[in-house]
């Protein structure tokens, strides 16, 4: 019996220990349990939603991150309590009386705080040298964590100012489209290269920190995949419209940095989007003469439809007719 609480103590840190290092410090995303606690987190917030509307979504990211941040402290008290658990007299209290289950427990979740060891000590040379190791990474763990949640919110700051920034442009695609090719030229340009960059930094952003993508908002206006869908639409008009633009160079290079941005999103939050194959037309295109485009455009809105989709919206809320 202790062989086996030792094999699963083991087993139960290692699962811990890699996948929040890899989660915290990788900048490649998310590890297996963080990814799947996080998708079951969104479930949990869009059963909310129907009971108590949209303003759930306002606690979706830090539900999902407080999710995560438990399951790895659960993972690691649980894996080292099963390790101290695998010898019976691994824990004694000041008279040297063996520590039984619930004193195991409170000497473990002391030592992984950092705050000592309590009234109890370990009894080998082995369980010392483990006591201290756990100590010194329960010091690593709430530091890294703490770094990792500044890094989120700086993420979140970007993903918000690129919302408020198309918001800005236009209510509608159509709007969007009007006011970039009427605005003064230098503003334009200027608009477009900004835009571009806050889609690159997200984009990144996104990839090393997925979390981000659950940090939703209640309110239409502040909603970052209605302001998204709408500029994809709006550069999709300004590109294939008949009437020339002499924006266009420029805007295929955004185009570019949205393309990747959605394929980020289609490759790594399939499960959490309502992705369909066809996605209904938004917009009629009388210069659309290729077959490739028009599979290239319904492949977009297949994505942004699955993206705004998953937070209740429709293509009525990004032309703004209801």
């Amino acid at each position: 019996m202790s062989g086996v609480l030792l094999f699963i103590g083991i087993i139960l840190l290692v699962i811990a220990i890699h996948d929040f290092f890899f989660t915290t410090l990788s900048g490649s995303g998310t590890g297996f349990v963080s990814r799947n606690i996080s998708i079951l987190s969104d479930k949990i917030i869009q059963v909310c939603v129907k009971v108590f509307g949209q303003k759930t979504y306002n606690y979706n990211g830090l539900f999902v991150n407080l999710m995560i941040l438990f399951s790895w402290l659960l993972l690691i008290w649980g894996g080292l309590f099963l390790i101290f658990s695998s010898n019976p007299e691994a824990i004694t209290n000041s008279s040297g009386k063996v520590a039984n289950f619930w004193e195991r427990l409170y000497f473990t979740s002391y030592t992984l705080s950092t705050l000592g060891m309590g009234d109890f000590t370990p009894s080998t040379a082995i369980f010392k040298m483990l006591t201290g190791a756990f100590s010194f990474f329960g010091f690593i763990f709430f530091t890294s964590s703490m770094t990792y949640f500044l890094s989120v919110a700086s993420a979140l700051v970007n993903k918000r100012t690129l919302s408020k920034s198309i918001y800005h442009l236009g209510k509608t695609p159509q709007e969007i489209a009007k006011n970039i090719l009427n605005f003064n030229s230098s503003f334009t340009y200027q608009q477009i290269s900004e835009l571009q960059n806050l889609i690159d930094k997200h984009a990144v952003n996104h990839h090393a920190y997925p979390v981000v993508h659950f940090y939703r908002q209640s309110k239409k206006r502040d909603s970052f995949s209605i302001n998204i869908a709408r500029l994809d639409e709006a550069i999709s008009i300004l590109l294939y419209a008949e009437e020339e633009n002499k924006y266009r160079e420029e805007l295929k290079v955004l185009r570019s940095s949205l393309s990747d941005f959605l394929e980020d999103m289609e490759k790594n939050f399939a499960s959490n989007l309502l992705i369909r194959k066809n996605a209904e037309n938004s917009y009629s295109f009388p210069t659309l003469h290729s077959k490739d485009v028009e599979k290239e455009l319904q492949k977009r809105r297949n994505i942004v439809q699955g993206l705004f989709g998953s937070e209740n919206y429709t293509w009525d809320d990004i032309f703004n007719k209801s």
